[in-house]
């Protein structure tokens, strides 16, 4: 096909995915396309949910699911006043309000069929089959309750700029990437909620309810304390929206109590007590914890490996310095973002949408590469708004997948889920053509050589960390290698996406129009 070819859906592709919907769409069978979608990335969860999740077999504290399992437990059992307090030492609740709600939710439908897998303190450390099929069926049917409808709607809301073929592939891609399903069904959380609600976010943003959009926002960061990455954004792109309306104060007024009824209403069991607020307060915040924890590809992991910061500075020059330095890579952005909206038309509505998207990638990856206490995880923070760019931005989202991915490599490989790493990061290469890079895309040869090359890296350490034993004295060269390599690809990232969001005004890309 030639390399400027038509985007249309009557062309063919070289990409899997896309020659799929378009034998769907040559066949008049476009009724089928998203039922098949959402089976088949069901299929695929369960599949992923039979191999093995965090800490099994790993007494006395075992990993993520009995944390997720426990709070179940104490959630069902216990008092409001005691879910924060009780027991911290094993696996102390630490996340927001309405984690510990769906936790609660959770552990009723949990007693009504087997009150023996939350019992409280008899069930700790239970694996036993059954419930771990529960666990799991809870952990996608929150997905496919929260996360799978707003990337349907978002997608199938661009239908001005994008064709029917191009919509469908946008949401199998997404549903199948590979690092949530792999995090949320594999090593077992419930990231997807926290991202639907971000999804949501966006969504609302799209449709001029802003409103809603405020509280969709204060869902995701009262799930879990990492939503708090897309503030800076949210914010800036919300206080313009006031500023250029006529009425902006009386907007204002309204999501600030939006904001303000939405969170008091998530605090209201604990609202009466200071002393319990300051408790969920420094659980959802444990600045006690470290810089970071395990090993994390962010910049203060990185350069740990030269510099020992934790041994040079006391913990509060490391918030202060981790706070200054993410301020700084996230204001930018937010700055570009406020005026822009400022600037906005009527007929720029998309437009801006567009640059807020950017500048969510942008404040969460600066805030994953410098904030305070940072997981290998929160790569799914920024991952999520990059996703919905997979349109605008085929090539960088799929590098930037392969490499979210192959960060969080160390982990899986502990909880040892092999076979479905390589399964799925298979499966997104194929389906999504990477590295190379579909043909009607115009993309310089240089970023293919660097495409290539980073794939190349990946490998090799792969192939290192299976065939080649670590020396005894540096037990732990590759996964500090996976570190200090994929930190300086997301930095590389960082600013690619910030070059974008302040180019994207002066050249706007070719969207995949609407077929006549």
């Amino acid at each position: 096909m030639p390399r400027k070819a038509s985007r249309t859906a009557s062309r063919p592709s070289v990409v899997p995915v896309q020659r799929w919907f378009q034998f769907l769409e040559s066949q008049s069978a476009q009724d089928i396309a998203l039922p098949v979608t959402v089976l088949f990335a069901l299929l695929v969860r369960w599949c992923i949910g039979l191999h093995g999740y965090s800490g099994q077999g790993t007494p006395p504290l075992y990993g993520d699911y009995e944390a997720q399992r426990h709070w179940m437990e104490i959630t069902t059992h216990l008092p409001v006043s005691q879910w924060y307090s009780y027991d911290l030492q094993y696996w102390g609740l630490d996340y927001p309000p309405l984690t510990a709600f769906q936790s609660w939710l959770c552990g009723a439908v949990a007693t009504y069929i087997d009150p023996s897998w939350i019992a409280l303190n008899a069930s700790r450390g239970l694996e036993s089959h059954t419930s771990k099929q529960f666990m799991r069926a809870t952990a996608i049917a929150l997905e496919f309750i929260i996360y799978v409808p707003a990337i349907v709607l978002f997608f199938r809301s661009q239908h001005t700029k994008m064709s029917w073929v191009a919509r469908q592939v946008s949401i199998f891609s997404v549903l199948l990437q590979p690092c949530l399903i792999l995090i949320d069904h594999g090593h077992f959380q419930y990231n997807s909620v926290m991202l639907g609600f971000l999804v949501w976010t966006v969504y609302f943003a799209a449709q001029e309810s802003y409103i809603l959009m405020a509280v969709s926002f204060c869902c995701s960061f009262m799930f879990k304390q990492m939503g708090l990455y897309y503030a800076p954004a949210v914010f800036a792109f919300l206080l313009a929206q006031c500023f250029r309306r006529k009425h902006g104060t009386v907007l204002f007024v309204k999501l600030g109590v939006a904001v303000v009824a939405t969170v008091g209403v998530m605090l209201g069991p604990w609202i009466t007590s200071v002393d319990q607020l300051q408790q969920i307060l420094v659980r959802v915040f444990p600045v006690a914890r470290g810089l970071y924890e395990d090993k994390v590809a962010n910049v203060w992991c990185a350069v740990n490996v030269a510099v020992k910061l934790r041994s040079l500075f006391d913990a509060q020059s490391l918030v202060r310095l981790s706070t200054c330095a993410t301020a700084l890579a996230f204001i930018p952005s937010c700055i570009h973002l406020f005026f822009t909206i400022r600037r906005q038309t009527r007929t720029m509505q998309s437009t801006a949408i567009r640059v807020f998207k950017y500048c969510l990638v942008n404040t969460s990856l600066a805030f994953f590469l410098f904030s305070f206490q940072v997981h290998e995880k929160s790569i799914l923070v920024p991952l999520a708004p990059a996703l919905l760019l997979i349109d605008e931005e085929e090539w960088a989202v799929n590098w930037f997948v392969q490499v979210a991915l192959f960060s969080l490599y160390p982990l899986l490989y502990v909880d040892g889920l092999q076979i479905p790493y390589w399964v799925m990061a298979v499966l997104w290469a194929f389906l999504r053509s990477c590295p190379a890079c579909p043909a009607h895309t115009p993309t310089p040869k240089c970023v293919m050589v660097l495409q290539w090359t980073s794939m190349l890296v990946m490998l090799a350490l792969h192939t290192a960390h299976a065939f080649v034993p670590p020396p005894s004295s540096l037990p732990d060269i590759y996964v500090v290698l996976n570190v200090v390599y994929c930190c300086a690809m997301f930095v590389a990232f960082l600013a690619y996406f910030n070059y974008r969001q302040f180019t994207c005004l002066q050249v706007q890309p070719t969207l995949k129009q609407k077929k006549d």
